[in-house]
């Protein structure tokens, strides 16, 4: 699993467009890999091409607009925002279990107004991504 964290001076970014993102790869809940990759543009557009160009599954932020919302759902990537603090500890706690899905989030992944989940028959029948599936 591969998960994208916007970062400023080590720490989740408030936005989306962030000038770097913090990149990590787990093992069965281990993190075995960290990459920052700066974005390379400017604008949430650019943030999201970067998140498709990794591979990203899963997307930590500080908070999203419904536009973004929208962006990340089509990009096939699961956002959790609201969260704050350092990029690791919320990559760590995410792989905890201690981030988890907000399932009054209309705009998962999937974008299909439901708590998307790793068997996510309605996103399979679609060819999104859902954490676990290629």
């Amino acid at each position: 699993m591969r998960i994208a964290i916007p970062v400023e001076n080590g720490a989740v970014s408030a936005k989306l467009a962030a000038a770097t993102f913090r990149i990590f790869e787990d093992d069965h809940g281990k993190i075995v890999r960290r990459n920052d990759i700066p974005c390379g543009g400017e604008g949430s557009e650019a943030a999201v091409a970067l998140l498709e160009d990794v591979g990203a599954d899963v997307l930590i932020v500080g908070t999203l607009d419904e536009a973004e919302r929208k962006l990340i759902a089509r990009a096939g990537v699961m956002p959790f925002s609201g969260v704050t603090g350092k990029a690791e500890e919320a990559a760590l706690a995410f792989l905890g279990g201690v981030i988890v899905f907000d399932a009054s989030n209309t705009w998962n992944a999937c974008g299909h107004g439901h708590a998307c989940s790793v068997d996510c028959e309605a996103c399979a029948g679609e060819g999104f991504r859902t954490s676990g599936r290629e």
